[in-house]
């Protein structure tokens, strides 16, 4: 089968498993539907190899009716990773009903098969009319997902959240790609990429913002991130983990189709205005991270720092474009790509390890965690090695792209001009200074979720997932995250027509062309080897093992913990809060936090002390309702007008013509 015939059967797939899991009634309609989602998503990764390999791009349809796809090198890397999440979340699925889902979870299954299916066809629409259809479609699924299928408490919120952020993102990818269509003269992605190039450079600006507002909605750029915590929160966490992995990526799609690969002149304006918001996404994201109290929300925010850490590596490769410097803008999108590979395997299976975790603890809340440890081996290493990669540690996935995005930023000084060699040194520094304090976050995530003592009965009481489907998809997904950092050089190879057909040059040979090394594409710069790094940790990690059976130790003694005089408590040892403390206090100025001490109890009788702490993000709901005040009132008025007597709609249209009259010889030399 050609690659295009895969893509039609992978969203065939999806779109009878959404139909099957409402048609069929009971837990059977939901099997059928992660079922499906799993075709789909086998059936999108072999597309996805076979387009990348394919020496010509295949289109099919009917374009009298706009519906058209194609599937070229761009499109086939975003099917695959969209594929990849799609296969681990259909497996994980296939396992009994997680806990967040409500009734029989027929309607998680069907939301999740809706989401794969607008995902995959986002990426290979070649009609203008058929790309804003599945793009709103995905908006709708996330709509559908959070409200319908899941049990949270604020569903309701969040969906009103989600819906009116992706909105107001849809219509801006409105108004952009319809003008691009109309100055093109046609509907197809080719026409109107090429309508940009008779543009005025104003007008290519305007173009740009919209597109960058539009797609970064998606993945949670600065300030549209508001969504990403309430949506991920609120969806069943086996649903939650195919909207952070991969339809999330249709927002990273939508910038290498249109932003990257628009014909004509590219401002440097364009590439600072992406480092700066790259950057400091990257740094209120993971410092919004370290303070949550739920690892989902920190999961969540965690996806805001990587998006902007992507968004920085697009920067760069508008930077080369503006520069005439091909081969930066392919080190840019490289570095972007084996990013975003890595985010979304890692996120994915950090999300299933917390369907896991609330399915066997009944919360996902750091003050009732720990000790999970022994008593849930699986999902404590699949959750530790996606922790490893979203913190960029080696020999991780994420450590390969952090490590290509920093490299990238190295490259200021063959820019040539100040602002840029500025804009990539901060942009370098602040994404640095975010990668350190990942490592807190993600300590903190590890250490008091899954180590230390049970803080609360039923972390004490949790076990291992008996599904046997639950543990190979936690299983298959670790291993994935591991490979894709140790073959990184493979996997850039496998993305290279993508990669070097976007730049216009042959920047993976670069980049990759010399085994085992990865380098920033222009040579004698710097390098590194992700399997000599995996080889030296896993023999130091022996060696040691080795050493500690060798070395005989005196015997053993049990004794208690020693806390200052007293018996151990599991209350003794830190809380997610106060782990996170020093970071709230040295960032407090970004995460503006507010503290509450109450004592309660009787005046003179025993007494407790209650303390409370929360954050206030930047572009947080409180930010959007003033800002939906003002359109609150100018909608009021504009009632007024619309509900009135018909004497004031006759002196509307009186006044209208006066001036009209008045008016008309200016307007006739018009």
């Amino acid at each position: 089968m050609t690659a295009l015939q895969l893509v039609l059967s992978a969203l065939g797939a999806a779109l009878l498993g959404c139909a099957l899991s409402i048609a069929v009634p009971g837990r059977y309609g939901r099997t059928l539907g992660f079922l499906s989602l799993l075709a789909a998503g086998a059936l999108g990764c072999a597309a996805a190899v076979a387009g990348l390999r394919a020496p010509v791009p295949e289109v099919a349809g009917y374009p009298a009716i706009h519906v058209l796809l194609r599937i070229d090198p761009i499109s086939a890397f975003f099917v695959g990773i969209i594929a990849a999440t799609a296969l681990l979340a259909g497996i994980y699925g296939l396992g009994s009903r997680g806990a967040d889902e409500r009734r029989t979870g027929r309607t998680a299954a069907s939301a999740a098969c809706a989401i794969a299916l607008a995902s995959l066809l986002v990426c290979v629409a070649d009609d203008v009319l058929l790309f804003l259809f599945a793009w709103e479609l995905i908006a709708l699924g996330f709509y559908w997902t959070i409200v319908y299928a899941g049990t949270h408490e604020e569903a309701e919120r969040s969906g009103y959240v989600t819906l009116v952020v992706t909105h107001v993102a849809g219509a801006c990818l409105i108004a952009a790609l319809l003008i691009l269509a109309h100055r093109g003269g046609g509907y197809s992605l080719e026409s109107a990429l090429a309508g940009a190039a008779t543009l005025s450079a104003p007008a290519r600006g305007v173009i740009f913002v919209l597109l960058l507002i539009g797609f970064g909605a998606k993945f949670g750029m600065l300030p549209m991130q508001v969504w990403l915590p309430y949506g991920y929160s609120a969806a069943p966490a086996s649903v939650a983990a195919l909207m952070a992995g991969g339809a999330l990526n249709a927002g990273f799609y939508g910038l290498a189709r249109f932003v990257i690969g628009l014909p004509g002149g590219v401002p440097i304006w364009w590439a600072i205005v992406a480092l700066a918001l790259g950057a400091l996404g990257a740094f209120f994201g993971i410092a919004w991270a370290t303070a949550q109290r739920d690892v989902r929300r920190l999961a969540a925010y965690s996806s805001v720092e990587n998006g902007g850490i992507i968004l920085a590596a697009f920067g760069v490769a508008l930077a080369g474009r503006a520069i005439h410097l091909d081969l930066l803008v392919g080190l840019g999108l490289a570095a972007a790509f084996m990013q975003i590979a890595a985010h979304a395997l890692a996120k994915t299976t950090l999300f299933l390890g917390c369907s896991t975790i609330a399915d066997r603890c009944g919360t996902l809340s750091f003050e009732s965690l720990g000790g999970l440890a022994k008593s849930m081996p699986v999902t404590t290493a699949a959750t530790l090695v996606a922790a490893l990669s979203l913190a960029a540690l080696p020999p991780m996935a994420g450590f390969a792209g952090e490590w290509l995005i920093l490299e990238s930023l190295m490259q200021a000084f063959r820019t040539g001009s100040v602002a840029l060699e500025l804009s990539f040194a901060l942009c370098g520094a602040t994404i640095g200074v975010a990668a350190g304090i990942a490592v807190v976050a993600f300590v903190k995530l590890v250490g008091i979720g899954l180590l230390g003592s049970a803080r609360s009965p039923q972390a004490r009481a949790a076990t291992e997932t008996p599904s046997a489907w639950k543990r190979l998809a936690l299983v298959l997904g670790a291993l994935a995250v591991l490979s894709a950092g140790i073959f990184a050089r493979s996997l850039l190879t496998l993305a290279a027509p993508a990669i070097d057909g976007l730049s216009h040059a042959n920047a993976v040979a670069g980049i990759a062309g010399t085994a085992p090394l990865l380098q920033p594409a222009f040579p004698g710069f710097s390098s590194a080897s992700p399997p000599a790094l995996a080889l030296t940790i896993g023999g130091f990690a022996l060696l040691f093992w080795l050493l500690a059976r060798a070395i005989p130790r005196p015997r053993a003694r049990s004794a208690e913990v020693w806390t200052s005089g007293e018996s151990y408590r599991p209350w003794t040892q830190y809380t997610g809060t106060g782990f996170a403390n020093p970071s709230r206090v040295i960032l407090d100025a970004g995460m503006r936090t507010t503290r509450e001490i109450a004592v309660e109890g009787p005046p003179h009788g025993e007494r407790s002390t209650r303390y409370s702490s929360a954050i206030r993000p930047f572009f947080d709901l409180r930010f959007y309702r003033r800002v939906a005040s003002g359109f609150l009132r100018v909608a009021d008025i504009v009632r007024k007008t619309q509900s009135g007597a018909i004497a004031a709609y006759l002196s509307y249209i009186l006044v209208f013509t006066i001036l009209l009259l008045l008016l008309f010889p200016s307007i006739r030399k018009w």
